[in-house]
């Protein structure tokens, strides 16, 4: 006579399931944070009242929001770095940021250097992205200032 295979099911939970998987799967190796220059921080901005929700979505409420964390950062960052701001459009192109300007309720005005090349450019606050960054300065060098012009009031940072 043949013998017969067992063909018991036996249902799990998914908490058991779950378990099961990760006993049999290697733990993942801690890649611990490497050594160097930190992001400095800033505390993030929050509408204090509901009507101000509006004028929260404004670009001039970006460049003043983008202006005060460039002023904090400025002041956490050693002596051989600065903040820096690259505009990053659509397709990949980068503006090396050198002025920020609020042009309408959602525009903005971005000055800066394409390529090495003088630049401006005017856009909707959304189809730029901006990135902040610590630019380590050379000692020779003068640390360079970002401009913002927000309701008129022209600020160097």
């Amino acid at each position: 006579m043949a013998s017969r295979k067992d063909t018991t099911t036996v249902a799990l939970g998914p908490d058991e399931m779950i378990a099961r998987i990760r006993s049999t799967q290697p733990s993942p190796m801690h890649c611990p944070v490497p050594p160097g220059p930190v992001v400095p921080q800033a505390a993030p901005a929050r509408p204090v009242h509901p009507a101000e929700q509006n004028l929260y979505q404004s670009a001039g409420a970006l460049m003043r929001r983008l202006a005060d964390t460039v002023t904090e950062w400025r002041a956490q960052v050693p002596d051989d770095a600065q903040p820096a701001i690259l505009a990053i459009l659509h397709g990949g192109v980068q503006i090396n940021v050198t002025l920020l300007a609020e042009e309408s309720f959602h525009g903005i005005r971005i000055e800066g250097t394409l390529n090495g090349a003088p630049c401006m450019l005017l856009a909707h606050q959304s189809s730029v992205q901006l990135l902040c960054y610590v630019a380590k300065v050379a000692a020779e060098a003068p640390r360079r200032t970002i401009g913002f012009i927000i309701d008129g009031e022209t600020r160097e940072i």
